[in-house]
Parts: C-alpha cells; sequence; structure tokens
C-alpha cells in the first residue's frame, strides 16, 4: 500500500509459446520494483494481430487496476513509464505495436505513444519492413542469440533480418548479442 507508483512491463510471447515461459524473466524484473503483465499473445495469423494483440491487453491491463486483486495495484502502477518487451512473432509485434500508435493514430483509452519509453525485442521476425515495424523516437533494444537457428539475422531470408529494425531506431538503441544462445533458450520450456 505503500509503494510508490512504479513501471509496468509487458511482455509478449512468440508464436507457438506460452505466456507463462517469461515466468523467469517477470520475477527477475517484478525483484527490481517493476510491476510485470505478460499476456496470451495471438501470433498465429501474423504480426498485425500480435500488435492488436499487446495494444488491446496493454489497455485492458491498465482499465482494470481497480479490480486487479481488489485493486492492489490502483495507484500504484505508473502508465506514463510503460515498456514492452516481445519474443519472435512478438518481438517484431511490440515494434510494430509501437508503430502502429504513431503513423496509424491507434486508438487507446489508458495510454498513448508518449507513454511507452522502452521497446525490447527478443530475436524478433521482420516479417514487415521498416515502414510498418518501426521503433521511432523511443529508445529500443534488441537481444539476439548467437545460436539462434530460427531467427538467426542472417541475408537468408528478410523474414529473419532483425538488424534492420535497429537500422530506423532514431532513439538511443542497445544490442545485447548472446553467445551460444539459441531461440527458445530466451524463453523457458521451449523446444
Amino acid at each position: 500500500g505503500s509503494m510508490d507508483p512504479v513501471p509496468l512491463v509487458v511482455i509478449s510471447h512468440g508464436n507457438g509459446h506460452n505466456y507463462l515461459w517469461y515466468d523467469y524473466l517477470g520475477e527477475h524484473l517484478a525483484s527490481h520494483g517493476y510491476v510485470v503483465m505478460s499476456h496470451t499473445n495471438m501470433t498465429g495469423p501474423g504480426i498485425e494481430t500480435a500488435s492488436t494483440t499487446l495494444l488491446e491487453n496493454t489497455d485492458y491491463f491498465l482499465s482494470e487496476l481497480g479490480d486487479i486483486e481488489g485493486g492492489t495495484l490502483e495507484g500504484h502502477i505508473d502508465s506514463e513509464r510503460i515498456v514492452w518487451i516481445g519474443h519472435s512473432r512478438g518481438g517484431e509485434g511490440v515494434v510494430r505495436a509501437y508503430d502502429r500508435l504513431v503513423d496509424e493514430g491507434y486508438d487507446t483509452d489508458y495510454y498513448s505513444a508518449e507513454d511507452i519509453v522502452l521497446i525490447s525485442s527478443i530475436a524478433p521476425t521482420t516479417f514487415y519492413t521498416v515502414d510498418y515495424s518501426d521503433p521511432h523516437d523511443v529508445p529500443y533494444h534488441l537481444f539476439a542469440g548467437a545460436a539462434d537457428g530460427d531467427v538467426t539475422g542472417g541475408p537468408s531470408s528478410t523474414v529473419i533480418q532483425f538488424f534492420r529494425l535497429t537500422s530506423t531506431a532514431e532513439a538511443d538503441t542497445q544490442v545485447t548479442y548472446l553467445h551460444g544462445v539459441g531461440h527458445n533458450e530466451f524463453n523457458c520450456c521451449g523446444f
């Protein structure tokens, strides 16, 4: 009850993944004072539905603060400091969602583009060009695994060239490249 408002971190899983597979990340971030929400992500149809799922779930979570656990979080979430983290299709989905807020005026009730303070993509796909998946002027972070056999970042397919996302970022950008890490080692339970 005495907690000052803290940032909200929203985690969007990848295709064929489960939102519970990122509990390790949520628990770690929560131990540092963030409120973390992970959600079921509609990645199967593609990046557009993944971005819609993120946009809607973020808005819904903020709208329900008075009801979650009897209102425990009400007054303790700083809705002007939101971080979006996504993995694989969810990793592109978080960038696409921001682009939709900025370029397309996607309408939300409880937050806006100015409230997103960081986007972090973990081994993101790049089905869309950077015209549609653009981190614009928000700080952008990319995690990449050097042993990723799925989303490699290599030239063999435009769908896996994640470094394109960093090339359009207008704010601070950081890349964390992890030696020996594969695609599903970024979640707890993938094969």
